[in-house]
């Protein structure tokens, strides 16, 4: 009922109740008429129902019957419907309806009361969700409100007429004017620096097309700003990020780039300096531009790919050694061997194929590898191999591989970097070969010693370089490819490689005939490698127990193969298991753990044992899929304990469980 409803005598003819009962039966929101309960002076005491329909009784936990004739205090309670006794007082004496919230129980009620002659008729409406849903939205405003008034960026909006509905104090800040003065103001109005500048013609654009624009933007003398602005709705979104020590950094590279182009006039500090600060550059791109994808394929799929590989390669080798004894047994049949002879021979083909794939992870490994420089002896046959499985996919459909290899000793290098020399100047080759001419051209790889030096040459039937091309090929950032191909900086990159490893990288063009890049390095022949010994198991050796970590089960299972003919071996699929077991029984003379594990790592492990049994770590082996996060790499360096990576060779497995130290206590 409504303020301008008439009011009603009482008592209600038994017709209207009947009526109202009918009309408001099946009603969701309460409703109810009270009589108002009078002193002798007249003075309203209390009030009692007259009548009430489901939702009210239903609100209230009383059937409508017990309701009718019961006074307020009697049946609800004074923080709810009794409460409000003063208020329907005042509703009766005044003649004016009146609403507001009160709880009656758990429940949220908005009650209207409407004045009748010596009562109320009052309607309650549960509005607990409402009133949920609107404190959620309010502290959901107020939680991007902070956020956007802390963010270091500046954030605006505007509605279809341009006017400003939210502007952030950094916003403000870069007008010179504060968020009061600039709210609800039409942006040209506020800000008519803006008319006519290409910021205006993005903001229009983009509300015409209700697309979105990415551009760069001078906001003061000195000042840049990286700006967003996209369609939302009916508001124009405008972000803004200062990028002025960015355009800082480029201005000054452009300006050191111009002095060393107009004819090197810096002095040999400056010099020595702008090398330093290259080759600094040139590393950072170097490890972002060109490892960021092979260090995750490396790292993440890598260690997927190995953790299989070591139950498959391990498989294989079992089944291998299995089968062999049957196929010499003389009692076999002819048919008999013939089967296990091919069997054999199918077996050792798939053995072969898993060892190339740990061989293709174990490239990617060493191409993402950023190591600190170390140079030492390095096989320049082994680092061009590994640049041509990498780069194949560029050259097999452009040119014929050939390869000119002669004896060369070892050369002085670092595997990882001459690995991606020789990647970046086989796929420049590539890209140097028109596609669709395969049975034309080719690709050469040649090798010889000359004097003290390893010469590696790669050459080309491309398109070759002018003399005036070849004569900057070297320089940094210059390209001649379209923008948007290449940053200009590839063989910048190797020429400074090689040069780390006290190398010298050239090249020789003839145009239309082809390219030839000569990588020279020293000879390292003072440099010997020493012979790794392998333990290997005794004949008639004593069994022994080993504990084997590892949540991969069928790592597990090809680990029990392996060593358990031999030894006992006992399996935790989890950390956590594992330090239950151990908590049990410690007679372990070797304990194989993962190192990377979903529930406790390999670490976790250590570090509780560490604090419980100490003892008990001499005998841990850590196995490894070559996935490394830095608290892991952190642990390694720390932690002087032995770790083999998957895939395993049994021989190794064997002989670190024969060299366990001899348990204690």
């Amino acid at each position: 009922m409504s303020a301008t409803d008439t009011t009603v005598a009482l008592p209600l003819p038994d017709s209207l109740l009947a009526a109202l009962e009918e009309a408001e039966r099946e009603h969701p929101e309460a409703c109810m008429v009270l009589r108002a309960v009078r002193s002798s002076s007249g003075a309203i005491l209390d009030f009692e129902w007259l009548w009430a329909n489901p939702a009210a009784a239903r609100a209230l936990g009383r059937g409508p019957e017990f309701l009718r004739g019961r006074r307020l205090g009697e049946v609800a309670s004074k923080d709810g419907i009794a409460g409000r006794l003063d208020l329907l007082r005042q509703v009766v004496e005044s003649g004016r309806p009146h609403a507001d919230n009160f709880t009656e129980g758990d429940v949220l009620m908005q009650g209207t009361a409407v004045p009748l002659r010596d009562g109320v008729l009052l309607r309650l409406r549960d509005v607990t969700s409402a009133q949920r849903v609107e404190e959620g939205l309010r502290e959901t405003l107020d939680w991007v409100r902070d956020v956007l008034e802390s963010m270091p960026d500046a954030f605006f909006t505007v509605d279809t007429d341009w006017r400003l509905t939210y502007v952030n104090r950094n916003a403000a800040a870069l007008t010179g004017r504060s968020q009061e003065e600039l709210f609800r103001r039409v942006l040209w109005d506020a800000c008519p620096e803006l008319c006519g500048t290409p910021f205006e013609r993005a903001l229009r654009e983009v509300a015409a097309e209700e697309s979105y624009r990415l551009f760069e933007l001078r906001t003061g003398r000195d000042r840049w700003h990286d700006v967003h602005v996209w369609s939302s709705g009916r508001n124009i979104s405008t972000y803004a990020r200062d990028i002025t020590d960015k355009k800082r950094v480029q201005a000054e590279r452009d300006a050191l780039l111009a002095r060393e182009r107009s004819g090197r006039l810096e002095a040999e500090a400056l010099a020595q300096r702008r090398t330093h600060e290259l080759m600094a550059a040139r590393e950072r791109l170097v490890q972002s531009e060109k490892l960021a994808m092979a260090g995750q394929l490396a790292s993440g799929v890598g260690h997927e790919i190995n953790n299989p590989l070591s139950y498959v390669s391990g498989n294989l080798q079992f089944a291998v050694e299995q089968l062999m004894p049957l196929a010499r047994r003389p009692d076999a049949g002819p048919g008999v061997q013939d089967a296990l002879n091919e069997a054999l021979e199918a077996l050792r083909e798939a053995r072969e194929g898993a060892e190339r794939i740990r061989v293709i992870v174990r490239d990617l490994q060493t191409f993402a590898r950023a190591d600190e420089l170390r140079l030492g002896p390095v096989d320049v046959h082994a680092s061009l191999e590994f640049g041509v499985t990498m780069a194949m996919t560029h050259l097999r459909s452009r040119a014929q591989l050939e390869r000119s290899y002669g004896q060369v000793p070892p050369a002085l290098a670092h595997e990882a970097r001459l690995g991606q020399v020789f990647l970046h100047l086989l796929i420049n080759a590539a890209h140097a070969i028109p596609s669709g001419a395969f049975d034309r051209h080719r690709v050469t790889l040649t090798t010889r010693r000359e004097g003290a030096w390893v010469l590696v040459e790669v050459s080309d039937t491309g398109m070759g370089m002018t003399p005036e091309v070849l004569q900057r090929a070297f320089e940094p950032f210059f390209t001649t490819r379209p923008v948007g191909e290449g940053s200009g900086l590839g063989l910048s990159i190797c020429l400074g490689l090689v040069r780390s490893m006290h190398g010298e990288l050239t090249a020789t063009s003839i145009p239309g005939l082809g390219s030839t890049f000569q990588v020279r390095l020293p000879i390292a022949e003072r440099f010997v490698n020493p012979g790794v010994p392998v333990a290997r198991a005794e004949e008639g050796a004593s069994r022994k127990r080993v504990l084997v970590v590892d949540d991969e089960p069928q790592l597990t299972s090809v680990l029990r193969r392996i060593l358990g003919r031999q030894h006992d071996v006992v399996v935790a699929h989890s950390g956590r298991e594992a330090l239950a077991l151990l908590e049990q029984d410690d007679a372990f003379d070797r304990i194989f753990c993962d190192l990377m594990m979903a529930d406790l790592t390999g670490m976790d492990v250590h570090a509780e044992l560490a604090r419980r049994r100490p003892q008990l770590l001499s005998r841990f082996v850590f196995m490894t899929g070559g996935s490394f996060t830095d608290r892991a790499r952190a642990f390694l360096q720390a932690v002087p304990l032995p770790r083999i990576e998957k895939p395993f060779e049994p021989g190794v497995l064997h002989a670190l469980v024969e060299s366990s130290p001899p348990r204690t206590g």
